[in-house]
């Protein structure tokens, strides 16, 4: 495998490297998580593994049965919709929160991931049907970064797994779009935090997440 950060432990390597490998797409909804093939794979033992498997449940994308096992979590139409309100609910409550505490380091972090993000490719060099991973990872950390200051840990774990599921959703049904100004709504979702605008941040937050969720549906 891959060298490791030498700052991760063996688990947060593995869970990391699953984490990217499902939200990218190339392990598919449903797709078996086989401890003893993954413990080949990692070169590591099957107690790392399963450690491994039991965060990515745990962050909801993964799912554990008596049956079969670890299996790359599925999800419906209707499971998007029920994750997007509740995104709306706890996130929108976490933006509030973290706008009304943010410093002036929470502003400069907005600030240059939102100018990473426009610079970044969105798809893939190699699939341009696909997300790629950089623009993904860019993206991700910009919502979070916008709701951290919220100062509630609780609430970021739930905004987390909301996120997650949300995005295995959308890495393996997202259409390419070119005609979407999405880098002018993180713009504009920055600009609305940085005023210290809850309402219309919270506003453009609940418009941005149920636009996508709209192309989802009529994508399918």
């Amino acid at each position: 495998m891959a060298r490791r950060n030498g700052s991760l432990t063996l688990t947060e390597s593995v869970f990391s490297e699953l984490r990217t490998d499902i939200l990218s797409g190339r392990l598919s909804p449903g797709s078996p998580l086989m401890p003893g093939e993954l413990k080949i794979r990692f070169d590591v033992s099957i107690a790392v593994v399963r450690e491994a498997l039991t965060r990515l449940a745990a962050q909801g994308l993964a799912k554990q049965s008596p049956n079969y096992g670890f299996t790359v979590m599925t999800l419906s139409k209707s499971d998007l919709e029920d994750i997007i309100e509740a995104r709306k609910i706890n996130e929108g409550a976490a933006l509030r929160l973290s706008i009304s505490k943010g410093d002036i380091l929470w502003e400069s972090n907005i600030i240059a991931l939102q100018h990473q993000l426009e610079q970044t490719p969105e798809y893939s060099q190699n699939d341009k049907t696909r997300i790629s991973d950089d623009w993904s990872l860019l993206h991700s950390k910009f919502h979070r970064t916008l709701i951290e200051a919220c100062d509630n840990q609780i609430l970021l774990d739930i905004c987390d797994r909301l996120w997650n599921m949300s995005e295995l959703y959308r890495s393996w049904s997202v259409p390419r779009d070119n005609n979407r100004p999405i880098a002018n709504e993180h713009k504009a979702l920055m600009q609305a935090a940085l005023d210290r605008d809850i309402n219309n941040a919270v506003d453009l937050f609940n418009t941005h997440i149920q636009l996508t969720i709209d192309i989802l549906i009529d994508y399918d």
